[in-house]
This record gives C-alpha cells, structure tokens and sequence, in this order.
C-alpha cells in the first residue's frame, strides 16, 4: 500500500512496531481495526484487505513478535513469551482508547493471535475476520518444539546443522516418508538462519495465543446477538491451513445452538485459492461473501 506509515511503541518490556493506515474518509463514528499478518510476512502487508472494510476505517497492522521491529526487550529474553493481557494492555496503550471497540482482523499466523484475542477480550472487539486461520488445530511438529525440552534441543541442532537436516529432508522425501507440500514446507522453515531464529523466537513468543475451541465457540454464541460477527475464511486448495480444521470449531458451535438465531453471526466460508489471499480478486471474493451476510 502507498499510504500509511510504520509506527513504533513500548509497553511494560516489549517493543511494537506497526503499520498504520488513516481512514480515507474520517467520520466521529470511525472505526479501527487491529491486524495481524502471517509468518514470515509484513505488517504493511495487510493493507491488501483494506477493501473489505469501508472508507470510515483505519488499520493498525501490528508486526508479529521477530517481525519488524517487535520484540521483548532486555533484561527479557528473546524467547520470551507474550501474554494476551499485555498485548491488550499496549493496544489501548498506544491508541489511548480504555472504552473503544475494535476490529480484528488476522491471516494464517496472525488469525491466531486475533481470534485469542477476540476470544479472552469479546467486549473489546466488534468484529474478527480469520483469513486462512491457524490455530484451530496445534500440529504435532508445533508440539514438539513449542512445548517439550527434547523438541527444542532439536531445533537447536537443526539450526546448528542445517546441511544434515537439508540430507534428511531430501532422503524423506526420495523415500516418500513424506509429502512434496511438507517437504517444501520444511525446507522454507529451515534452509537460512534468519528464518531459523524466527521459527523459533516467533513460535515461541507467541505459543500463549492459542484460541481454545469450547472456550471460543461459546464467546462467539454468546456475542453474536450484540451485533458481533466472525467469518473464517479458507482456500479450496489451501494445504497449509485447510477448510477440514474448522470442522471441530463448526460442530462445537453446532452443540451450543437452541435454535436457528443462535448461530447467525458466525459464517465459514472458501474461496477458490491456496494459502495467499492477498491478491485483489481474491480479496473481492472475500468482501462479496461478507457484505451477502450483511445485504
């Protein structure tokens, strides 16, 4: 996007940066919303989806922990997680905004942040867009190395010996041990020390933002009746994130309702792409599936 401008914060040991858009038509009843890119992506990324909300709304796009210029600072470690409250907390912080409603809106990473945040805050957000949405299924590999000693010391020696793991994924693959789409995907994670460092100080940062499935069906059922919304949007041919990861979510959704109201205001939709959904046709698609649930 051509306007906007990166902006950056302290809050309570960390430090965020983002990309901030001003609303092209300001009204007293403008609204904000709050964004948050993928893995390995931008904040001003998400200015692509800028056409999905109308000209009365600014975005802060807040850059992923290891991304721009957001960071625990010292005496924090680098690997130090974020919680939800502080993430909140420097929010409103910067925006000066105690009492004021928000949007939100996330893709593949960042969709995971936003839907915790929707879900342990649903009095402080109107609206959450999930865009390819990770988190409503914890990998077994995330697993591994987030959460357990042996999975970590793994990682390191990945890191330390990038040539070795670059001959395991290729004898792997040669013996179909596993897919060309995981094979392409381990390599991405893995084949420079940037994007080594990142996997493991950004999954690790970020490993309280995880949305729980009983926990988030019920705030969407509770709030979908004070005029709140959420849409989660997938690719048809997305391997990364697919549509099936919903279904878990859909069901527990499905258990809550008493009667056809009851679900209005929670809409799962696809979209004939893979994981990238930035691009303008696309993102036309999307804001066409919303506006028919709203028209």
């Amino acid at each position: 996007m051509n306007n906007g401008e990166y902006v950056e914060w302290e809050y309570d040991g960390w430090q965020f940066g983002a990309w901030e858009i001003p609303a092209s038509n300001p009204t007293p009843d403008s609204k904000t919303v709050v964004a948050f890119h993928g893995f390995d992506r931008e904040a001003k990324e998400m200015g692509n989806f800028m056409p999905l909300y109308d000209s009365s709304t600014s975005m802060l796009s807040i850059s992923l922990l290891h991304h721009g210029s957001s960071k625990p600072l010292p005496p924090l470690p680098l690997e130090e997680p974020l919680s939800p409250q502080v993430l909140i907390d420097a929010l409103e912080a910067y925006t000066g905004a105690d009492n004021v409603r928000f949007e939100l809106l996330g893709y593949s990473m960042g969709a995971r942040i936003a839907l915790t945040l929707f879900q342990d805050f649903p009095d402080k957000f109107s609206r959450v867009i999930a865009l390819a949405p990770d988190g409503l299924k914890m990998g077994r590999f995330y697993k591994f190395v987030v959460n357990t000693d042996i999975g970590r010391y793994t990682w390191g020696l990945v890191d330390k010996y990038p040539k070795t793991n670059r001959v395991i994924l290729d004898a792997m693959r040669s013996l179909k041990v596993i897919s060309e789409h995981k094979y392409h995907f381990g390599r991405f994670h893995t084949d420079n020390p940037e994007i080594r460092q990142r996997v493991a100080r950004g999954w690790m940062g970020h490993k309280a933002f995880w949305p729980e499935k009983n926990k988030l069906a019920k705030v969407l059922n509770e709030n979908i009746n004070a005029e709140k919304t959420g849409y989660f949007i997938f690719g048809s041919r997305d391997k990364i994130t697919p549509f099936s990861w919903s279904l878990p979510l859909q069901e527990a959704l499905q258990q809550l309702r008493t009667n056809d109201s009851a679900i209005r205001g929670v809409y799962f939709f696809k979209v004939p792409c893979g994981h990238v959904m930035r691009h303008r046709n696309i993102v036309d698609l999307i804001k066409e599936k919303i506006w028919q649930t709203i028209g």
